[in-house]
């Protein structure tokens, strides 16, 4: 049987690789020997329905308006903006691979998702496969999100819906065969083989604070570590246009278009300090310190590993490896009980 890999795009955010590659090591284990993995990507329908749109974000004045002036109401108007973007037919993978079942990962249970991806998801569901929406959630959870989604759900009817958070949970359990309330799928890295090394320097912490409203922020940090003795190295997780991040590089910052750097660099690094959830996760995943400076709702992530001042000092993950058995054997059941229907 082959059950598809809904994987992402990565150039706006190379967070996304860390979510399919955690999708990965759970499908691995989980499914059974008489099924095959297919790994199939999203590109083409983002590309078809996005182009436009990331030309545009890219502008500098642009860019400058939303990050200065715009952003901090984006739970308000974001997802209305895509009332604008048409669900396309383009040809790609994902339309044409015949599925049994198809695992879609990450932050998916959003307005532009289903946007951008709701016309494919309802042709291979009339083809017979069966959707599998894993370690998932929403965006901002509002109102007009929650409406839209459930629409959604209820035309798609999935088989399984396991989430990342308890909000996306209780929004949304009533609407599959199956459910459960899991973890994000970046909390099982630690299964790939990414081996601690030797590095130069011998010990470092990552400062991986991104956005400008945390400027002070990162200054606070940085003078504290450095007053510490520590020794800093710097990433960004954008890794394009190259006309940033050629600035970036030059500048001493650890930018790249591979996901598996960045998470060789936070499995040897001692401590992670982050705006971005998916720096963090990772450096708790292979048992490293890590702490979040964010207001996004995305904080909720941690709540299911037990994680619950992460914005307080650098911690740890305990008792990780239960909550990766329990997710990768609910999801072991499924595949099998529905291989054999």
């Amino acid at each position: 049987m082959n059950i598809g890999l809904f994987t992402s795009v990565y150039f706006n955010n190379i967070g996304n690789g860390f979510i399919d590659l955690g999708a990965e090591a759970v499908l691995k284990r989980a499914m059974p020997v008489n099924y095959e993995l297919v790994k199939i990507s999203q590109c083409a329908n983002f590309a078809a329905s996005m182009g436009k749109s990331f030309i545009l974000k890219e502008n500098l004045f642009v860019n400058w308006v939303w990050v200065n002036l715009m952003q901090k109401f984006a739970s308000k108007f974001h997802d209305k903006t895509y009332q604008a973007i048409s669900t396309l037919d383009v040809q790609s993978i994902a339309k044409i691979v015949d599925l049994d079942f198809m695992v879609i990962p990450g932050c998916v249970l959003t307005v532009p998702f289903f946007t951008i991806y709701g016309k494919l998801l309802e042709e291979k569901s009339k083809e017979g496969c069966k959707l599998i929406f894993m370690g998932v959630s929403g965006n901002f959870y509002t109102d007009y999100e929650v409406n839209v989604v459930s629409k959604y759900l209820e035309k798609l009817k999935p088989l399984a819906i396991m989430t990342r958070d308890s909000i996306a949970y209780n929004n949304y359990k009533n609407l599959a065969k199956y459910t459960y309330n899991g973890i994000d799928n970046v909390f099982f890295v630690n299964l790939l083989n990414i081996p601690r090394v030797k590095t130069n320097p011998e010990s470092y912490v990552v400062v991986n604070i991104e956005e400008p409203k945390h400027k002070h922020i990162k200054n606070k940090v940085i003078k504290n570590l450095e007053k510490r003795g520590k020794n800093i190295i710097f990433s960004n997780h954008k890794p394009f246009p190259y006309s940033k991040i050629t600035k970036l590089v030059k500048n001493g910052e650890l930018v790249s278009d591979y996901p598996l750097d960045y998470l060789m660099l936070y499995r040897n690094a001692d401590e992670v300090y982050s705006d971005r959830v998916h720096a963090c996760i990772p450096t708790l995943s292979f048992g490293n310190k890590a702490i979040l400076f964010s207001e996004s709702p995305r904080k909720a992530l941690f709540e299911n590993v037990g994680v619950k001042n992460i914005d307080n000092k650098p911690i740890q993950v305990q008792d990780l490896a239960s909550k990766q058995n329990e997710q990768i054997h609910f999801l072991a059941k499924i595949l099998v009980d529905e291989g054999i229907l």
